[in-house]
């Protein structure tokens, strides 16, 4: 691992910020002068392989115990902000003990 690439686990500070037996990471990977964003986030994405064994799943949106995600990068249909949208309403319904919004009459 090269000293200009870290991927620290943020719950190691704060344990809350995901589900026991989960973590939450975050990694900063600093392009060089010359390089790319597209190879920059190659770089990441191998070290982040390498470090964290299916960290590219996308979690569901019900993590249960009253814990409901919504973004980009949930378990939701569609692509770009419509997987945010579809899991903010799933998200939403699961909260208020829906089966469904009726946006309707929202």
């Amino acid at each position: 691992m090269s000293p200009e690439s870290t991927a620290p686990h943020s719950t190691a500070q704060d344990r809350t910020l995901a589900p026991a037996g989960e973590q939450l990471i975050q990694g900063q990977i600093p392009l060089a002068p010359d390089e790319s964003k597209a190879d920059g986030t190659a770089r990441a994405e191998r070290l982040l392989d390498l470090a964290f064994d299916g960290w590219r799943d996308r979690p569901a949106i019900d993590r249960g115990a009253g814990v409901h995600l919504a973004g980009d990068q949930v378990a939701a249909p569609g692509v770009l902000s419509e997987v945010s949208f579809n899991s903010a309403l799933t998200a939403v319904s699961l909260a208020l003990g829906r089966h469904s919004l009726d946006l309707k009459h929202a």
